[in-house]
């Protein structure tokens, strides 16, 4: 990974590139720092997670598309309130242009029950100017919903 210390102190006002500001995301979520990962968020980011379904919504009320940084910061509060990470994995990172697409592996936890649940997503993100303007994330629900329902 591209040390970003390194690069702030060379030149303060320099833009990242999409790929620093892509392996910077991830390599903060795999670190668990979330407020360094979030300072990477575009104040008008478009943050999409899968669309709300009904009878999958209540267990996970966080889903949906979210827009500005207040709105996605919300939906990752409402989503601690209900789960906690145990661990998260960039398996593969994959940059063309301002595109950045990882492949993770999650495990968290229901807070609920306290049922474990594993999940692999492919995130998709946006680079403009050094900061992320669109998230969109896909995934299997099927985890999280046997987790959260005890079966």
């Amino acid at each position: 990974m591209i040390d970003l210390t390194m690069t702030a102190e060379l030149n303060p006002d320099a833009t990242l590139t999409p790929r620093q500001v892509a392996e910077a995301w991830f390599s903060n979520l795999e670190q668990n720092k979330i407020s360094d990962a979030q300072a990477l968020l575009d104040e008008n980011v478009l943050w999409e997670n899968i669309p709300p379904t009904p009878g999958v919504s209540d267990l996970a009320p966080w889903l949906g598309t979210y827009r500005g940084l207040a709105a996605a910061l919300k939906s990752v509060e409402v989503w601690a309130a209900h789960s906690r990470m145990v661990s998260f994995r960039l398996l593969r990172l994959l940059v063309d242009g301002p595109e950045a697409v990882g492949i993770v592996h999650e495990r968290a936890q229901c807070l609920a029950n306290n049922n474990v649940y594993d999940v692999y997503a492919a995130e998709n993100i946006r680079i403009e100017g050094g900061k992320i303007t669109r998230y969109s994330v896909y995934w299997d629900i099927s985890p999280l919903i046997k987790a959260y329902r005890n079966i």
